[in-house]
């Protein structure tokens, strides 16, 4: 008896600390853009909510409104119900029709049981609002005449569909800059801006054909069904760099002498921004920080060209850049190293002729001999009656260069039989002797030509 009693007291001990629900407590609603609800049901910890549920419905046409009544929402109409664990405190219904009234109720569940649902409260969807300020705009140079622009879309992209941002307008500003010396073009515009509109949901946008040495700002303001949002605050100025060409590919060398070599090379790529000139230097550094030449105004119409001055027996690298009116592109890679051939003496004249004769004077003449990386200095003659110069005597004439020819006088000599040889010198010493060319003056026989 006493342990019956003992029971019936611990149940009358567990009903008064957990007594039943009878009916669940009217959700809290909130109101989200474009056509959303937020549903918070409310229970007290020593509930001990296991799981609960919402139904949810628009108000119908023939419907008074329900806002506030005390009906249980067991009306014979259409509900949709969810259910949920307790976890879950909050829900977020997106894609009602907005001001459209809804109803809503709710019912827990405890270890009692479920509850009856709750008295059925209204909101209506507030409509879509047009789109907040979008943010973080910044632009970046794409090339010299393009800028990338991007942007953070605004907060209520992640709403209801009507609520979804659909295009977006670009709005462009920017401040003259004052004439460049030689520059090409119009006067500046007046209007200092321009729109840009973009027909789709993105976050980013090529704006093309900017002017060299202009600072842009850039604002971006979004569309949704509602129109169009405020623009966002101007981006950072953007400078667009001058249009000077681009970088050149390496040049090409070939037909190095000892001090002259033909470097080739091809045109920039940005051809609208045109080419008044190209520039070359060559050095035979390997950091290019001494002994570096330069060589401006090579016709733009040119693809190679003959650089001169160089010295024999050395190493070159050689650079090649664009000019135009905004300036000097940058400097293309090195080309391969070209080596000078190496300097030694003059090469042996080939061939003598002797132009004039008479009885005691004779003009010897030459095509001249190739220096071989050091100028030639002076030339040797040297004369004899043998024909293997066996008795030759030297002597160092006065030689001119006439008509690409090199030009000797001999006077006084005598009425006999000579062979004459020249060899030409130069800081590395002399060449060779030539061939010896025979001239008989004890008669009038014509002059002869050394084969």
């Amino acid at each position: 008896m006493e342990d019956s009693q003992l029971a019936m007291a611990e149940t009358a001990l567990v009903a008064l600390q957990l007594p039943a629900l009878s009916e669940a407590a009217e959700p809290l609603l909130l109101p989200a853009p474009a056509g959303g609800v937020k549903v918070l049901p409310r229970w007290a910890v020593e509930d001990h909510c296991l799981r609960w549920r919402l139904k949810y419905r628009p108000k119908a046409d023939d419907e008074l409104d329900r806002r506030g009544s005390d009906a249980n929402g067991d009306d014979g109409r259409q509900w949709v119900e969810i259910e949920l664990r307790s976890f879950t405190r909050e829900l977020p219904l997106i894609g009602l029709e907005h001001n459209v009234m809804h109803y809503f109720t709710v019912a827990l569940e405890t270890p009692d049981g479920w509850s009856r649902w709750s008295r059925v409260v209204g909101m209506a969807p507030p409509a879509p609002e047009p789109p907040a300020k979008c943010a973080a705009v910044f632009a970046n140079v794409k090339d010299v005449t393009t800028a990338i622009v991007r942007w953070t879309r605004p907060i209520d992209y992640a709403a209801a569909e009507p609520g979804k941002v659909a295009r977006y307008r670009l709005l462009v500003k920017w401040t003259p800059a004052p004439p460049f010396a030689g520059s090409a073009g119009g006067s500046p515009d007046d209007a200092g801006s321009m729109e840009v509109l973009i027909d789709e949901d993105a976050d980013s946008c090529e704006v093309p054909d900017l002017r060299p040495l202009r600072d842009y700002t850039f604002q971006v303001a979004a569309a949704n069904v509602m129109g169009w949002g405020e623009y966002s605050d101007p981006s950072p100025k953007l400078n667009m760099p001058p249009w000077v060409p681009n970088q050149l590919q390496q040049p090409t060398l070939r037909r190095a002498t000892h001090h002259s070599v033909v470097i080739q090379w091809q045109h920039p790529t940005n051809k609208e921004v045109g080419v008044d000139s190209f520039r070359f230097r060559w050095t035979t550094s390997q950091d290019w920080k001494s002994k570096v030449e330069e060589l401006n105004g090579v016709s733009a119409n040119l693809s190679q060209h003959v650089i001169h001055g160089l010295s024999a027996g050395e190493t070159y690298l050689f650079q090649v850049s664009a000019v135009n009116s905004y300036g000097m592109g940058i400097w293309s890679e090195s080309s391969l190293p070209v080596k000078t051939p190496d300097a030694h003496v003059p090469s042996k004249i080939k061939r003598i002729d002797v132009p004039e004769k008479y009885r005691s004077f004779v003009t010897l003449r030459w095509a001249p001999a190739e220096e071989n990386g050091f100028e030639i200095t002076r030339h040797v003659v040297r004369c004899g009656h043998i024909d293997d110069m066996s008795d030759a005597q030297e002597m160092e004439p006065t030689v001119e260069r006439k008509n690409g020819a090199d030009i000797c006088n001999l006077r006084h000599l005598k009425k006999l039989q000579y062979y004459f040889q020249v060899a030409a010198c130069n800081k590395m010493g002399q060449s060779d002797w030539s061939d010896p060319v025979s001239v008989d003056l004890s008669s009038t026989a014509p002059a002869v030509t050394a084969s």
